[in-house]
């Protein structure tokens, strides 16, 4: 299991602790009294042992923002819940969300039935994912939404759903029957960055022994090295990482491999100084960048990106790579090619 502590107290809306999800998280945690109505105003009143459960009052699936001038894989996010109690150091959360508490939206099930008839139509999108604003499976124990969301997807051919997380709550979706239909994604890093900064995480060595178990329950796979640190030793501890990938999990079974290279807001450096100041993760040679975001200067973004290519193409030579949020520059001194605004959308549709 993950090293992460469940929260110990439910506080929900009026109403929601009657719904199928109220029922089943009251079963478990210690119930407060319910109140009228709670807003993000209300968040920061919160801590990490705290599950709110609020009605979601806007768009349940939103594609990802992205960023002009940077190519973006077109995913659609489901978003069910809001928070990570994690901790990993370098979260982009941190400077996003004003909660420790975590978030999870009661009125589920009128939404989840909004997605089958979205997936029911032929020309809507054909990605989707639930680990934008949350961990896909952070409280998987507590809810069976991914396991819920699997049987969904699976009776939709062309679609597919990618769950993603740094946890090892598997349990619920082995032995399911997900017809092909969804990819489960583990955030890796080099062995010192997961042990240092991502104290909430499951190990990589868990990680990787959850991945080998759902590729024996059929499922594809996806790896995410997001975010690349750069640290001392980080060439041959990224090298590590991939080669116990492909000893943990057979090469056909991973639809594909991302790479990010760390980047943050300006303003997440005083939190992460407040709330982690042992780090050394904002050390490097970083700029400004035309996302206005902070991102190491581009000659180390192609030379770390060059390394995890060159080391993934050895083990799997027709491995599907890609760049997450890079410019069509970066793209070019990496793979020699410039996959242009919608050309990773539809090399990832392909995988589909």
């Amino acid at each position: 299991m993950s090293r992460f502590r469940l929260p110990r107290s439910l506080i929900a809306e009026t109403g929601l602790l009657e719904t199928p999800l109220g029922r089943r998280l009251s079963e478990r945690l210690t119930v407060a009294e319910p109140r009228p109505s709670i807003q993000p105003a209300d968040y920061p009143g919160f801590g990490p042992d705290d599950l709110l459960l609020t009605r979601h009052r806007g768009e349940f699936v939103k594609p990802c923002p992205g960023t002009r001038g940077y190519i973006c894989c077109g995913l659609q996010i489901i978003h069910f819940g809001l928070g990570c109690t994690l901790d990993c150091t370098y979260c982009i959360l941190q400077g996003y969300l004003d909660t420790r508490a975590l978030v999870l939206f009661g009125n589920l099930e009128a939404k989840l039935d909004r997605v089958g008839d979205m997936l029911d139509q032929t020309d809507s999108p054909h990605r989707y994912c639930t680990g934008e604003f949350t961990d896909s499976l952070l409280l998987e124990g507590l809810t069976g939404l991914g396991a819920r969301l699997v049987r969904l997807f699976a009776g939709f051919p062309g679609k597919l759903l990618e769950l993603k997380t740094k946890t090892d709550h598997i349990e619920s979706l082995c032995g399911l029957d997900h017809g092909g239909r969804t990819v489960v994604s583990f955030s890796v890093n080099a062995p010192a960055v997961a042990a240092r900064e991502e104290s909430g995480a499951a190990t990589l060595a868990r990680r990787l022994a959850a991945a080998s178990r759902l590729a024996e329950s059929g499922y594809r796979l996806g790896f995410h090295f997001d975010p690349l640190i750069r640290h001392p030793g980080w060439e041959p501890g990224y090298r590590e990482t991939v080669a116990r990938i492909f000893e943990a999990v057979p090469a056909e079974r991973i639809a594909w491999i991302s790479l990010g290279a760390f980047r943050y807001l300006p303003r997440l450096k005083a939190v992460v100084a407040r709330r982690h100041p042992r780090t050394r993760i904002m050390d490097g040679e970083f700029v400004l960048a035309g996302d206005g975001k902070m991102r190491y200067v581009r000659p180390l973004r192609v030379e770390m990106y060059r390394v995890l290519v060159k080391a993934i193409r050895k083990a799997s030579p027709d491995a599907c790579v890609y760049l997450c949020m890079e410019n069509g520059r970066v793209w070019r001194e990496v793979f020699g090619f410039d996959p242009a605004p919608d050309g990773l959308i539809r090399m990832l549709d392909q995988r589909v």
